[in-house]
Formats: C-alpha cells, structure tokens, sequence
C-alpha cells in the first residue's frame, strides 16, 4: 500500500500509552509520518495522559458521539474513527477486546490497511508472533492479522530458548516449570 504511512494504536492503557510514546520517540528512525492513537471515553482522570501524548505529537482519534466530551475537557480530537481506520497504514490494537474489534471494524478496512497486530491473549485474532522466536512464521506482504504474544509467553519462550534448548536442540530439555507473577 502508497501513500502515508499512519500508525493507530488502539487503547491507552499499561500497552497502549508507552507504545504510543515509544512511536513517537523513534517516528523518524521508524519512517512513521503519523501516530494515532484512539481514546474511546474521554475521562478526566487521563487528561494529563492525553495531553502528553498530544504534547509528544500523537493525534486523538475517538468515535464521532464521543468528540463533544474531549472537547469539553480541552482535548482536540484530530481525527473520527472512521477517519483514522481508512489512514492507519498499520493498526495496533491494545485493547483487552481484539478479536471483537476485529470483528466490527477491522475487517471492514482490510483493503487499505497493510497490517492490524494484536497483543496479549487474543487467541484466533491472527499469526502468533514471539520476536527472536517465530520471525521466520512472518511473510511480510501476506500476513493481515498478528498476534503479539504476551510477555510472559515472550519470557518464557526465550528462557527456554537460551537455558533449555541451547545449541544442544529440543532433547536437552526434559521438563520445565514456571510460575509467573503479574500484578493485579
């Protein structure tokens, strides 16, 4: 696909607003032209989170019903929805609704968007993708829909990898048990 190269990053919460800032931070070394990010209820409680997204040169996209309450809060919404998913080049869902989202507005944008990923547990949204551990799964050009894997699964991929696997292969690792500590 030509024309401008549009990230939307769908979400602002634990994922979603670092990944926006870390886009902005490398938007030039990345050959990114903009960053979106989509803000569904406009609370008065991520004013500041807003802003500083906007301060760092993101722009707010939200649903049409929902521009009236940024407003009131003194966000400038950029960009409706609608409008972004016909932009967004690559689209980058963070939200705890992926497959959802696919269902209702993804696909409807196949044609104009080269790539939607989705993160975490969003199990049948597309490919499953652990960097440094399935890069040779990717076909750039083909693939439509990515699932990044979560990160306990990125961790404990890449601890077997190293510690029980090696240059030794599958038969050095006999048995493996894990516990994962997440936060509430």
């Amino acid at each position: 696909m030509l024309g401008t190269k549009s990230v939307l990053v769908v979400g602002t919460g634990t994922i979603g607003e670092p990944l926006v800032g870390l886009l902005c931070n490398f938007k030039a070394q990345l050959g990114i032209d903009e960053i979106l990010f989509h803000k569904r209820t406009p609370l008065l409680t991520d004013r500041s989170k807003v802003q500083n997204l906007l301060r760092r040169g993101a722009r707010l996209v939200t649903d049409k019903d929902r521009i009236k309450g940024f407003e009131q809060m003194g966000l400038k919404v950029q960009h409706t929805t609608e409008e972004a998913m016909k932009d967004a080049r690559v689209v980058v869902d963070c939200t705890p609704s992926g497959n959802a989202m696919k269902e209702a507005w993804y696909s409807k944008y196949e044609d104009n968007t080269d790539l939607f990923i989705a993160q975490g547990s969003e199990f049948g949204f597309g490919k499953q993708y652990a960097r440094g551990i399935n890069d040779e799964v990717l076909e750039p050009g083909k693939d439509k829909y990515l699932q990044v894997v979560s990160c306990n699964t990125h961790n404990l991929s890449v601890l077997v990898k190293i510690f029980g696997l090696g240059d030794e292969g599958p038969d050095n690792l006999v048995e493996g048990r894990f516990v994962c500590m997440r936060r509430a």
